[in-house]
């Protein structure tokens, strides 16, 4: 949010539309997300 100039709403809102989100399981039956955006999204100034 910091680094982008971005208000949570619009942080929120960017990962629901251009996150890739993953979910897994390991043998102990923790679960674990993770979410990937490209760097093409994020605008370089």
């Amino acid at each position: 949010m910091t680094t982008q100039g971005m208000s949570e709403d619009e942080a929120i809102s960017l990962m629901s539309v251009a996150a890739d989100f993953g979910v897994t399981q390991v043998v102990d039956g923790n679960w674990g997300v993770h979410g990937v955006i490209a760097k093409e999204v994020l605008a370089e100034d």
